[in-house]
């Protein structure tokens, strides 16, 4: 096990990872474009309104980080890394993400706002 911290080319790491803690932030798309099993603590209030970071797209989200204690955080990971099939699922529901066609669809949006 390695634990990361300020590290350089951090997708280098996440595409070798079996399973990735992070906050609820844009790293979430990059994880789930990877398909990688991920523990998603929030870092502040802001960060609870985003929504991606789900179990309906593969995530194992814990709330508010600052709420857990150790014991709560050690507890999470030992039940997600001794269950096999919860990480594979949860790369499965990250499989049905389609995050390819971002740029198109924001594209397409703005296109269908500024013709009405």
């Amino acid at each position: 096990m390695k634990i990361l911290k300020n590290a350089k080319n951090i997708s280098d790491y996440m595409t070798e990872a079996d399973l990735v803690f992070t906050s609820a932030g844009r790293t979430t798309y990059e994880l789930a474009s990877l398909h990688v099993p991920t523990i998603v603590l929030a870092q502040n209030e802001r960060e609870m309104t985003h929504l991606f970071a789900s179990a309906e797209q593969g995530f194992v989200n814990t709330g508010l980080g600052a709420r857990l204690t150790v014991s709560d955080i050690e507890s999470i990971f030992i039940k997600v890394v001794n269950n096999f099939e919860q990480r594979k699922n949860m790369a499965e529901l990250m499989k049905d993400c389609d995050l390819t066609t971002g740029r198109k669809t924001v594209a397409s949006l703005i296109k269908k706002v500024i013709e009405e």
